[in-house]
C-alpha cells in the first residue's frame, strides 16, 4: 500500500512538474485534460506492475477512486454545500481536492462541459 501511494505521488509530481516546465505538455493538458489525468493513472499502474503489485493498484488506487466517485454522486446538494462551493470558487478557502484539481489545472468549466455532454447523451 505504501509502495502504491509513493508511486502515485511521484508520478503525479512528475506530470505536474513537466506540465509547468514544458510548453508542449502544458498545451496538451489544456486541450485534453481527461486524457492527461488518465495518463497519470496508467503510468502509475505500469510502474507499480513493474514492481509486481497489480493488486496494490486495484486496492490502493482504484478502490479509493471508486469510493470517491460514489461519495460524489450520493452527496446532498443543499444550501450549505452550495455556499461552500461559492466560498471556494472565490478563493477564500481551499479544500484538499481543490488543491489537487488546481495542480492538475482541472477547472470547474471542464466538469461543466462533461456534465452537459452527459446530459445531452441521456436525451
Amino acid at each position: 500500500m505504501i509502495l502504491g501511494a509513493t508511486v502515485v505521488i511521484l508520478v503525479f509530481l512528475a506530470f505536474v512538474w513537466t506540465s509547468h516546465n514544458r510548453d508542449v505538455v502544458r498545451k496538451f493538458k489544456k486541450k485534453y485534460p481527461t486524457i492527461f489525468v488518465m495518463s497519470i493513472m496508467l503510468c502509475s499502474y505500469f510502474v507499480i506492475s513493474m514492481c509486481g503489485g497489480v493488486m496494490v493498484f486495484v486496492f490502493g488506487i482504484s478502490l479509493p477512486l471508486l469510493l470517491m466517485f460514489i461519495h460524489a454522486s450520493l452527496r446532498l446538494r443543499n444550501i450549505k454545500n452550495k455556499l461552500e462551493n461559492k466560498i471556494e470558487s472565490a478563493g477564500l478557502k481551499k479544500t484538499p481536492m481543490g488543491i489537487v484539481l488546481d495542480a492538475l489545472e482541472q477547472q470547474e468549466e471542464n466538469f461543466a462541459k462533461i456534465a452537459d455532454t452527459l446530459i445531452k447523451l441521456k436525451e
